[in-house]
Formats: structure tokens, C-alpha cells, sequence
């Protein structure tokens, strides 16, 4: 009965491996075409060139035009006692009326108001916070 068996077996082995794989199984033949990290040969990967400009950018513009000559600031020795006084540096302060910014100068006009001192470009913006400060108190710019 055994020899029966394995006969039958060999046979059954014979005509399988005579067949090929067209008369496979299709689970068989999928995994025959299926690629993975074990079977496919190592290559790197096909990147695509970056695009190339053409032209090249215009040069940015000067801050000051060649036919002007910028005017150097001079401090007087006032102006430098006061900033060497103050609290923090440097020595710009913004203006509540109109929210320029202020280089502090010993003539820059200035208020006080609740312990605060306020920095002004002008005699008038000083007048204008002068007659009502809580009003320019609720604006933004005393928050910034």
C-alpha cells in the first residue's frame, strides 16, 4: 500500500512540474509577478530636475538715491546727557496722537501723566494730549 502511495505521488509530482505555469493555479501566477523588497534588484530612484530660471532677478533698489547724500545725525551734549538718563535703549519713543516714532531729543516735548512721561513730535501734539489724556489713553497706542 505504500509503494501504491508514493508511485502515485511521484506521478502526481511528474505531471505538475510538466504542465509549466500556464495551467497554474492564478493565485500562483500572481504571486509569481508580484514584486517586492526581496526579489526586485536595488536601484536608486528617478527624481525629476529641478526647473531652471531663465533670468535672473533685477538687483534691489538703494535705499537712498545716489544723487542725495545722507545728513549725519549730530547729538549735542544735552541730547546725550538725556539718553545716557534714560531708563532704556535706544532712545525712540512713539507719539500717542499720531503713532510716529520719535528719536528722544533734549527738546523733544514731553507730558507727564499718571507717573508715565509721553514723547511728542510736536509742540501742537503735545497741546492736543494736554487738553484731554484719557481720551488718547484708550487708543491703541499706548497698548503696543
Amino acid at each position: 500500500m505504500r509503494r501504491f502511495a508514493v508511485l502515485t505521488f511521484a506521478a502526481l509530482a511528474a505531471t505538475a512540474c510538466s504542465r509549466g505555469a500556464s495551467t497554474a493555479p492564478p493565485s500562483a501566477t500572481a504571486a509569481a509577478q508580484m514584486q517586492t523588497i526581496d526579489n526586485v534588484p536595488p536601484r536608486p530612484a528617478q527624481l525629476q530636475q529641478p526647473s531652471v530660471l531663465q533670468d535672473e532677478a533685477p538687483p534691489p533698489k538703494p535705499k537712498v538715491m545716489p544723487w542725495e547724500t545722507p545728513t549725519p545725525v549730530v547729538m549735542s551734549p544735552e541730547d546725550e546727557k538725556l539718553r545716557a538718563n534714560l531708563p532704556f535703549s535706544p532712545a525712540i519713543a512713539m507719539d500717542p496722537i499720531d503713532g510716529s516714532k520719535i528719536s528722544i531729543r533734549a527738546s523733544t516735548p514731553t507730558v507727564e501723566f499718571k507717573g508715565k512721561i509721553f514723547y511728542f513730535s510736536s509742540e501742537e501734539n503735545k497741546r492736543t494730549f494736554s487738553s484731554n489724556p484719557s481720551e488718547y489713553m484708550k487708543e491703541g497706542f499706548t497698548k503696543l
